[in-house]
């Protein structure tokens, strides 16, 4: 059963993980496929940061998702804090751009940008 649920693991991972490197990487190619959004439809700077910043800072992060499922497999000892901390980095930013997103719907919400903001700060 832990064979099987570290193979989901870092199946799930990899696809992030690909799906990240390939916007950072080839913006063009995440574009086509649908993994980003158009560069006429955004802001030149919000683009860019969306490609780039946050391209760049999930790749150097969410590397440890897949590793913990190889280490679960393999039975090492650490691969609790390697999925604990892989997991809470998914989480983190699965909230961080949906809250984004719904400030960008509602900007005239003032809670929504606190919620926000105070998750950014968590």
């Amino acid at each position: 059963m832990i064979t099987i649920i570290g193979i989901i693991v870092i199946v799930v991972g990899l696809i992030v993980y690909i799906g990240q490197s390939l916007s950072f990487f080839a913006p063009e190619l995440a574009t086509k496929i649908g993994l980003n959004d158009p560069e006429d439809a955004m802001d030149q700077s919000l683009y860019i940061i969306e490609t780039r910043a946050n391209g760049l800072s999930d790749i150097l992060l969410t590397w440890m998702l897949p590793l913990s499922g190889l280490l679960m497999i393999l039975e090492h000892d650490s691969w609790p804090f390697f999925a604990l901390v892989g997991s809470g980095i998914y989480l983190y930013f699965a909230l961080l751009a949906i809250f984004c997103r719904i400030l960008a719907l509602h900007p005239k919400r003032p809670h929504t940008f606190l919620v926000s903001s105070g998750f950014s700060v968590l």
